[in-house]
């Protein structure tokens, strides 16, 4: 009689346990609930821990019942304000956010939706007269020459019926010397983070990731890029920014 393997073993049901990690998209004294692996779920914790928005954190899952265990160190909170863009009503400009419309033709507002990867709102970003590209970029973060920061965002895309699925999107660093200066007034050369070429239609949205160093002191602002062609929209979700240490 043979001995099962442990990918055997790990593929039933318990007593085997799954560790993963996740960021708490909403916390009380008494309920959490933390995005996985792009889904959201309610999980235990220890009574008396506290937790708020945006930490990233260890759990581990039996069957149906998901724990968390710690924050993680070495990950600070999310930097970004209105990171899934819940503050502004559908059809409105997404609070606390700014459009450099590169091609000065592309044009964003908030839409709702089941299934988003944080709460049941987005930003669109979209173009109804010809190519555009553009960067929705964040309210700023300050910060020190040779800091980390870990960055990631959710994108999928939205196409005309059998159209050819070809909208490209960017994470991008700016830079700014001030806190009140505006695209294109930067201190640095744009910073590309992670690149995503022809966006698929979902759901689910796609997340991408990246780290990035700030190359000057002063202040960053996460900037989703959207390249679209006509009748092409991108929508941007729960973006985050971290300080690594």
């Amino acid at each position: 009689m043979s001995s099962p393997t442990p990918v055997a073993i790990a593929a039933e049901n318990g007593p085997w346990a799954q560790v993963r990690t996740g960021t708490i998209t909403a916390a009380s004294s008494t309920n959490v609930t933390v995005l996985v692996g792009g889904t959201q779920v309610p999980a235990a914790f220890e009574r008396g821990a506290t937790f708020v928005a945006g930490d990233l954190v260890a759990l581990i899952r039996q069957d149906a019942t998901w724990l968390v265990l710690y924050r993680l160190a070495g990950a600070g909170p999310n930097e970004i304000q209105n990171p899934s863009f819940e503050l502004s009503g559908t059809g409105m400009p997404p609070a606390l956010w700014f459009l450099a419309d590169l091609t000065n033709i592309s044009q964003v507002s908030v839409a709702a939706a089941d299934g988003v990867p944080d709460g049941d709102q987005f930003a669109q970003v979209f173009s109804d007269s010809a190519t555009s590209n553009s960067y929705l970029y964040s309210s700023p973060i300050a910060v020190t020459a040779g800091e980390i920061l870990n960055v990631s965002a959710f994108v999928t895309g939205f196409y005309v019926v059998d159209a050819v699925q070809t909208a490209d999107a960017a994470l991008v660093g700016l830079w700014f010397a001030d806190s009140d200066d505006l695209y294109p007034t930067t201190s640095s050369a744009d910073t590309v983070i992670v690149t995503y070429t022809d966006v698929p239609s979902g759901p689910p949205f796609v997340q991408l990731s990246g780290q990035v160093t700030a190359p000057v002191t002063g202040f960053f602002r996460l900037a989703l890029r959207s390249t679209m062609a006509v009748n092409q929209s991108l929508g941007w979700d729960f973006a985050v920014a971290r300080r690594v240490g």
